[in-house]
């Protein structure tokens, strides 16, 4: 199922690249203009490839018993300047948009940078920049490789100007929508509104996906 999410992605969009201080640049396939959606739709949608990471308070988090609640997904991490912040209050704002709503759905981030983001570290870094009941979530590299993998991020480490000096990550800039079912439904370039996301949020919790 994971293979099969991967070939969807592909289909779908290139996920735009961001240095965390560098140039970024995406390329999608525009969505038809009669898409309820606003973003890049997987049609049909395909089950989202499983994961089991660890939380800020140590807890093991599975995706798949998540089931029942929206959840969307983004991969960055701690020491990102400009892209990971700026995604966060976005969801910051969808969450406010939603309203009581909002309870019934998962902001997760995962991390990229698993020398640097502890449990703790994540888990403060997405509730100063977003809020309270956001996950953070890190794990081991072999771990993290494969659900990178998964989800067809790319991650590049960048090489510290001076030997154990400062290092940014190049990665992928989308946000995953997976829906209640554990489909991934769809994909948001970095800089979508937060309106358009609570929109499609608001669309699956009074409606369904195919309401």
């Amino acid at each position: 199922m994971a293979r099969q999410a991967v070939a969807a992605l592909l289909l779908i969009a290139v996920a735009a690249l961001s240095a965390c201080g560098g140039s970024r640049t995406r390329s999608e396939r525009q969505a038809p203009e009669e898409n309820p959606w606003h973003g890049s739709v997987l049609d049909p949608p395909v089950p989202a490839p499983d994961f089991a990471l660890t939380d800020p308070e140590g807890r093991v988090f599975r995706l798949s018993e998540q089931r029942g609640h929206p959840v969307l997904l983004f991969f960055g991490y701690t020491f990102c300047p400009d892209v990971c912040p700026t995604e966060l209050g976005t969801w910051r704002r969808v969450r406010d948009l939603l309203g009581e709503d909002a309870e019934r759905v998962r902001f997760v981030f995962i991390t990229v940078d698993p020398e640097r983001d502890t449990p703790e570290k994540v888990g403060k870094y997405v509730r100063s920049a977003g809020h309270e009941s956001f996950i953070g979530l890190t794990g081991g590299r072999e771990e993290l490789e494969q659900v990178w993998s998964d989800y067809n991020v790319y991650v590049r480490k960048e090489e510290p100007q001076q030997p154990g000096g400062y290092y940014a990550v190049t990665h992928s800039a989308l946000t995953y929508l997976v829906d209640p079912d554990g489909r991934l439904l769809v994909l948001y370039s970095f800089g979508t509104k937060a309106e358009d996301i609570a929109a499609d949020l608001r669309r699956i919790l009074t409606q369904g996906v195919d309401g």
